[in-house]
């Protein structure tokens, strides 16, 4: 299954990316990802779909092969700087449901609820159609149309973005530095797996 993310979202995306990475690289991945439209202006702040999944997925990939080894860890700080942007674009409502949520709920119930929100924000976004649940202790996300991996193939779990977003969230929920929380891809469509699926610790 393939699509379209939207340009606001694409937007996020790619200035996260664009002041982490460096310009050199940033040019880098846009090329190899087709995506040369960006090169000079960022995608507009507009609902409608944009970057397609196959390109999203060439941009990190890129990113992974020009970082080597810290390819991983360079897109799950993106992951965590787009967090910081959605929740500055959201102010006062996202910080009035962080309060609301720490005086009547557990933290596992908080980050569950959190989990879900994000859940159909992606929906919204992408078209794509994860979910969420519970298994004991256990918090899960799974999208069996993830699209960050579409044409990809990779040995190991390689949806480190998505990843990064979703630590961030969690730490955010939970008042802690995002370095405390882990969430771990447990199985990935660019490895040949029906969905990509993580699951969260801390």
């Amino acid at each position: 299954m393939s699509g379209q993310i939207t340009d606001r979202y694409a937007r996020q995306i790619l200035d996260a990316a664009r002041s982490l990475i460096g310009p050199e690289a940033y040019r880098d991945a846009l090329r190899k990802a087709g995506l040369t439209r960006y090169e000079e202006a960022l995608p507009p702040f507009s609902p409608e779909p944009g970057i397609t999944f196959e390109e999203i997925s060439a941009f990190c990939q890129a990113i992974r092969e020009h970082f080597g080894p810290d390819g991983g860890w360079m897109l799950r700080r993106i992951g965590h700087e787009v967090l910081q942007r959605d929740l500055r674009a959201y102010g006062w409502v996202a910080n009035l449901v962080r309060l609301v949520s720490g005086i009547l709920q557990a933290p596992r119930e908080r980050v569950y609820n959190a989990w879900q929100r994000a859940a159909a924000v992606v929906r919204m976004e992408t078209g794509s159609s994860p979910q969420v649940w519970r298994e004991g202790d256990r918090v899960y996300w799974e999208n069996p149309s993830c699209p960050y991996c579409v044409g990809v193939s990779c040995a190991e779990p390689c949806c480190d973005l998505p990843a990064g977003v979703l630590e961030a969230l969690t730490a955010w929920v939970l008042e802690r530095p995002v370095e405390a929380i882990r969430v771990m891809e447990e199985s990935c469509r660019g490895r040949g797996e029906p969905a990509c699926r993580y699951r969260v610790e801390w």
